[in-house]
C-alpha cells in the first residue's frame, strides 16, 4: 500500500486475497505488503472512531480498528483465520490457551507499527492499546465475522460465553 492507497483499494485487494485458491497465503502476503511502510499507511488513512466494518460477505470480513489504552477488549475467538496489522501505535494481545474448553491466561504478543500477526480460528486473545495512546490497524477475517457463532471467555473463570454485542461491551475492562 502506498500513501495514495485508500480503504476502498485495500478492501478490493483483501477480497481478492480471501477468494484466492490459497486464501491464507494470499492474505498474509497482502498484509505484509500493506504494512511494509506503516508511516505512509497512517498518513493515507483516516483515523476510525472505533471498530469499523468496511466489508463483509461469506469469504471475508474487513475491519478498520482503533483500540484505546483505557479499555481492554475481552478474551474472544474469531472462529476463522484472522490477520491483524498495526499501522500506528502499539497494542498488547494477551493470549489465552483453551484447556477442556476453558480459557487460561497464556503469554502476550505486543504488536507495533508495521507488524502483522495471523491467528487461527480457535486462538483466543484480548487486546488493549499501549503507551497511553490509541493503536490503529486493519484486520482481515476469512469469513463472515458478524454472522457466525463465536465465544467470549469470562475474565475470571475462563468459561465460554456466546458472543453478543451486549456481552462483549459489558466485559470490556476499563482502566
Amino acid at each position: 500500500m502506498t500513501a495514495t492507497t485508500d480503504l476502498e483499494t485495500f478492501v478490493t485487494k483483501a477480497r481478492a486475497a480471501a477468494a484466492a485458491p490459497d486464501a491464507k497465503a494470499a492474505t498474509l502476503a497482502l498484509m505484509a505488503r500493506t504494512f511494509a511502510d506503516p508511516d505512509a499507511l497512517a498518513a493515507a488513512l483516516p483515523e476510525p472512531e472505533g471498530e469499523v466494518c468496511l466489508f463483509e460477505d461469506d469469504t471475508a470480513s474487513i475491519w478498520h480498528e482503533r483500540f484505546e489504552p483505557d479499555a481492554e477488549l475481552p478474551p474472544h475467538n474469531h472462529g476463522m483465520p484472522a490477520f491483524l496489522g498495526v499501522y500506528k501505535g502499539r497494542e498488547r494481545n494477551r493470549l489465552w490457551h483453551l484447556v477442556d474448553g476453558i480459557a487460561r491466561p497464556g503469554g502476550a504478543l505486543d504488536l507495533t507499527s508495521g507488524q502483522i500477526h495471523a491467528f487461527g480460528p480457535d486462538d483466543v486473545h484480548s487486546v488493549i492499546a499501549l503507551d497511553g495512546a490509541p493503536s490503529f490497524g486493519l484486520h482481515i477475517y476469512l469469513g463472515p465475522l458478524r454472522r457466525i457463532d463465536r465465544s467470549l471467555y469470562d475474565w475470571d473463570t475462563g468459561a465460554p460465553i456466546p458472543m453478543t454485542e451486549a456481552a462483549f461491551l459489558s466485559m470490556v475492562r476499563h482502566r
